[in-house]
């Protein structure tokens, strides 16, 4: 009944179910339409007791409740019945029409984005261990290399752990509890059967195949999309109170013994057989397979689509021992890249472009590629398809060669170690030949093309350049600068989930040394949050964002808040908005930590974040947003 009243308050001090068009909800919040936001009473809502927070974000009322929401927007929907859609069918309605297949890219890399930190770690120590026992410099039968080795294997080894619970917050389920189904199908028991010449183990009626899966990772991801659903449909019919036992008890044994007899043998079969595939490909056709996905991979990798191959990656280091097309494409095809813009960089008169071209040439030389094919190449066009042909030429050769990545890595200059492998120096010497080749003719072309925008006065870039580009269908740079002086970080260090998850958006975020808040590019005021604490913007271009002072800080009611613009304002950039006091901030116990979202980050190809020391408010651009 708490919950219910609650629900019951918030819908009167929204204006009553009339001003109400349409609510929904998400992790931590109640989401509304609301006919007439004035007749919304922000500070009531705050008031209530299990409440918050609340504040309109772009055309939304958002009310944050956090772990009770689910039990507090079953009273809303008692409340107003038809007008309620869950979060799904508010996804679905949003993104109806969204392609099938950018869904499945989405899931691949939310699930594996948060554990590359572990596998790229773990992969360069891999490479670095056969550097050392290459250059005989560390005996492969000591103690030093057995508790090296065993740093360098463990993530790969237990792979089915971290992508479980990856997969877990991706599929909205307990992670902890995917990562107990990752236990399920790798106890050590159950592994050793194998060795022992045992092929299934009975359970009740079923046969369950005896099958190792270290190192895998289809059969986890498929787990656990069947874990999440069980749980979810089990969840809606247990009462609350017995949720904590009875939901998790049920659901594993339900989806374990499913998972083990049918799930994990076959996803295990699909991701043998799809990097037994690509290796017939390149061992049948190798050069003309090497020349095309060398060439094309910067085009694979803008679109999202490299995310597919990650899982035949893996299964593939995992099985076989090695990968034989997207790591060593992805390193000639970058390579590519940064022989490009390196070769721009010598060619751009304007001092700004060339001192971004040569630090992009740079970033690319270590495998971040982003700045050199989205901040130049693509700019001057010709650099990016002098990139592509050399991305074509080393994949030609690793194509002739069979040339293998023995362990997952950044695929740039710091990744050749991983291409080691003892008795097989040929792998690396043909490994740093394609590397070569990809950089000098991607490098040679550039110098040798004219860049189309060289005559181009700097005025005249900026007038014309997002009108070219669309109509030629290239891609859009629309650059968003720092709100605030200070040091500018990502997301992930907002001690806020629904920031640092980019729930909301993404975005960057700034540890403030100044309380001046800045228009962050040329536009309109379109939201102050009744307490101040965030204000909401669009770009003359139509990006929205969304600057929300410090953590927590609508607790403090609008005190250390001066706002300097009104709603529907437009604005300069570099223009003040507001003055915070970042002492009172900080007396009151709360973190001043500023995320700016861009709210609408799915209508574009790309939002780039780039972290800096000593950013500049109004001046220094943090954001590049891709269209």
């Amino acid at each position: 009944m708490e919950h219910l009243k609650l629900a019951q308050e918030i819908i009167r001090y929204c204006g009553g179910k009339d001003n109400i068009t349409q609510a929904w909800n998400c992790i931590t919040r109640l989401r509304f339409h609301l006919k007439d936001r004035e007749k919304a009473d922000v500070e009531a809502i705050q008031a209530l007791n299990g409440v918050l927070g609340a504040q309109f974000q772009g055309d939304q009322f958002q009310v944050i409740i956090g772990n009770e929401v689910l039990k507090v927007f079953e009273g809303v929907k008692k409340e107003l019945g038809d007008l309620v859609v869950s979060s799904e069918e508010k996804t679905k309605k949003d993104k109806k029409r969204e392609n099938p297949v950018n869904v499945v890219f989405g899931v691949i890399s939310g699930i594996f984005n948060p554990i590359l930190p572990a596998i790229t770690g773990a992969g360069i120590i891999k490479g670095i261990l056969a550097l050392l026992i290459f250059l005989k410099m560390l005996n492969p039968d000591s103690n030093n290399y057995f508790v090296l080795d065993m740093i360098s294997n463990a993530t790969f080894y237990f792979l089915p752990f971290l992508v479980a619970f990856s997969a877990g917050k991706k599929f909205g389920v307990n992670e902890h509890l995917a990562a107990t189904l990752a236990g399920i199908i790798m106890y050590p028991a159950f592994v050793n059967l194998s060795g022992q010449g045992i092929s299934t183990v009975k359970f009740l009626f079923l046969n369950i195949p005896v099958m190792d899966y270290n190192s895998t990772v289809i059969p986890i991801i498929l787990g656990v999309l069947l874990l999440s659903i069980v749980y979810k449909f089990i969840d809606r019919f247990v009462p609350g109170f017995l949720k904590m036992i009875v939901t998790p008890v049920v659901s594993l044994l339900i989806t374990a013994p499913v998972v083990l007899v049918f799930i994990a043998p076959l996803g295990s079969y699909v991701g043998k057989y799809v990097a037994a595939f690509f290796i017939s490909l390149f061992g049948v056709a190798g050069p003309v397979a090497g020349l095309l996905m060398g060439g094309l991979m910067s085009v694979i990798v803008i679109t999202g689509m490299h995310y597919a191959f990650f899982p035949s990656t893996f299964d593939g280091l995992g099985g076989v021992g090695y990968d034989i097309l997207l790591l060593p494409m992805s390193i000639v095809s970058n390579m590519g890249q940064c022989g490009a813009v390196l070769g721009a960089a010598f060619k751009i008169k304007d001092k700004k472009m060339k001192s971004i071209a040569f630090s992009s040439a740079l970033s690319a030389l270590f495998g971040i590629t982003e700045p050199a094919i989205y901040g130049v190449n693509l700019k001057y066009k010709k650099p990016f398809y002098a990139a592509l042909t050399g991305g074509a030429v080393g994949g030609a050769i690793y194509g002739i060669f069979h040339v293998k990545a023995y362990a997952f890595s950044i695929p740039g200059i710091t990744a050749l170690p991983t291409y080691l492998k003892e008795g097989d120096l040929n792998n690396f010497i043909w490994a740093c030949v394609g590397v070569f080749a990809s950089f000098l003719t991607a490098f040679i072309m550039t110098i040798v093309l004219p860049l189309e925008e060289k005559e181009k006065t700097k005025d005249k870039e900026k007038e014309t350049e997002a009108i070219s580009l669309n109509q030629e269908g290239h891609i859009a740079k629309m650059p968003v600068a720092a709100p605030m002086t200070g040091k500018a970080v990502g997301l992930a260090q907002v001690p806020d989930k629904m920031f640092a998850e980019g729930i909301l958006g993404k975005g960057i975020a700034i540890i403030p040394d100044e309380g001046t808040v800045k228009a962050p590019f040329q536009g309109q005021v379109k939201m102050i949050a009744p307490t101040k604490h965030a204000i909401g913007l669009i770009s003359d271009r139509g990006v929205n964002v969304v600057i929300h002072i410090g953590i927590d800080t609508v607790n403090l009611q609008g005190k250390g808040f001066e706002i300097l613009v009104k709603e529907d304002q437009w604005v300069d950039l570099g223009e003040p908005l507001m003055k915070v006091d970042l002492e009172l901030i900080k007396e009151n116990h709360l973190n001043p930590i500023t995320p700016m979202i861009v709210t609408n980050s799915d209508e574009y190809v790309n939002v780039l974040d780039f972290p800096m020391d000593k950013a500049q408010a109004g001046t220094s651009e943090v954001l590049i947003v891709f269209q």
